[in-house]
């Protein structure tokens, strides 16, 4: 327990030292800990930062409105912007908590401004929790690491500022300063693993071990600077490749087994994938190495890793997963045209004598996906090849080139997404003209 309330608002407060942001954001369940921080944040925070909340409704509980209609209430007696967003989680396999979670930290993180900090309200309680929850699944130095008190994603950043301190540390801070939270029943069910672990037995370790919540923080601690020592040994094996997507087979090459696995491991992360069990990951990293064939792949949740032309790519499964071509799509080309994820849009530059001749086609094209047999002219001889030949001769990636945007003039196939151009629609100097421009996130090549 704190030994005084001045020292739990000091040692708070000094965390936020060398933070530089200029807006944050609390995720607020109603909670005890979401509430004692969204107070902290009130008191301490609300000069120094623009702050706001958001809570999540996952419509789990029969109550779940009830607890927004709560955190309303709240954040509205105290002046702070609450933002409100409602999930319907469902079990994808990997059980409903763990899709619960998955989707409030994507609308969380879709709901972040530019420059804005996640707070969450983890304690060391949540961090014994996890900690035994991850070993008894199955975990390795990275599951260790436990929660992590200050995380980079790259497109945000989570801080947990309430690590430090156990639930009897924040039940005795909101009990001197009349903070109100909501107990959710549901915590008890012991049906849900979390649940077991945090009602059953972490209550008998601690009458065992009464200083469990010390060691399993210096555990935490000790597996994240290993975490580290491992990444900056895959750096340095990765430091010819610039592009985390995709890795050249030869970067394998004079490494031990164990040294490869964490140069895979590294990039899984750094491609914000899950991590694959060490059954599916040993399963399949000798076809990884070692087979170039097109079924070299290894496939978990919703990730690929596949191998094509002696490189691993790093893909989600809409990505690889074969497309379902819809229709022919009629195009205006006064407009740009979205064709949805993972394919991205198309829009037009008008130009002069540059691009595709606007007296030489109409301004109402038809876009198509690959359906085999398509064939384009390469040369101004004439020269006709199958478009399947030509793919291969540019090392289009196999399961891209299904997704890629072939566009028609009636039956005539002036464009290939913005990489190749039919020279009898090209323009001559001065003639009105367009160009295309694919947006696309997608890897082609």
């Amino acid at each position: 327990m704190m030994s005084n309330l001045q020292d739990f608002d000091d040692a708070f407060l000094n965390q936020f030292s060398s933070i530089e942001t200029e807006r944050i954001c609390l995720a607020l369940s109603g909670g005890l800990d979401s509430m004692v921080l969204l107070h902290l944040m009130h008191t301490h925070l609300d000069k120094k930062y623009k702050i706001r909340a958001i809570h999540v409704n996952h419509n789990l509980n029969e109550s779940s409105d009830n607890w927004s209609a709560f955190c309303e209430k709240q954040c509205s007696e105290l002046g702070i912007e609450l933002t409100i967003k409602s999930i319907e989680p469902v079990n994808d396999g990997f059980g409903i908590e763990a899709n619960a979670r998955d989707e409030r930290y994507r609308v969380m993180k879709e709901s972040l401004s530019t420059n804005e900090f996640l707070l969450t309200a983890h304690h060391k309680d949540d961090q014994l929790e996890t900690i035994l929850f991850r070993i008894f699944r199955g975990t390795g130095i990275d599951g260790l690491r436990g929660i992590i008190h200050y995380m980079d994603n790259n497109d945000y950043i989570i801080f947990r500022p309430l690590l430090e301190y156990s639930r009897t540390d924040l039940e005795e801070y909101a009990n001197v300063n009349n903070i109100e939270w909501i107990e959710d029943d549901s915590n008890k069910n012991i049906y849900f693993d979390r649940n077991y672990i945090r009602n059953l037995l972490i209550p008998k370790i601690k009458d065992r071990w009464k200083n469990v919540e010390e060691s399993t923080h210096r555990l935490s601690l000790i597996a994240v600077e290993n975490h580290q020592l491992l990444d900056e040994l895959a750096s340095e094996d990765l430091s010819q490749e610039s592009d985390p997507n995709s890795i050249s087979i030869s970067c394998f090459d004079s490494h031990s087994i164990p040294r490869i696995k964490n140069m895979i491991r590294f990039l899984i992360e750094k491609n914000d994938m899950d991590m694959p069990s060490m059954h599916i990951l040993n399963s399949g990293l000798n076809d990884l190495i070692k087979n170039d064939e097109k079924s070299a792949e290894i496939k978990w949740g919703n990730h690929v890793i596949r191998r094509f032309n002696k490189r691993l790519y790093f893909l989600n499964k809409l990505e690889a997963m074969p497309f379902e071509a819809p229709d022919d799509i009629s195009w205006a080309i006064t407009q740009s045209i979205n064709l949805n994820h993972p394919i991205g849009s198309l829009e037009i530059d008008f130009r002069d004598g540059v691009g595709i001749s606007l007296d030489k086609c109409s301004e109402n094209l038809q876009i198509k996906f690959r359906k085999g047999g398509e064939k384009i002219s390469t040369s101004k001889q004439k020269k006709q090849k199958t478009l399947k030949d030509y793919f291969s001769e540019k090392k289009i990636l196999p399961w891209a080139r299904d997704k890629i945007p072939l566009i028609y003039d009636n039956q005539h196939l002036i464009c290939i997404g913005d990489f190749w151009m039919n020279d009898d629609f090209k323009a001559t100097e001065s003639e009105p003209s367009f160009i295309i421009h694919w947006n696309t996130e997608m890897k082609i090549s």
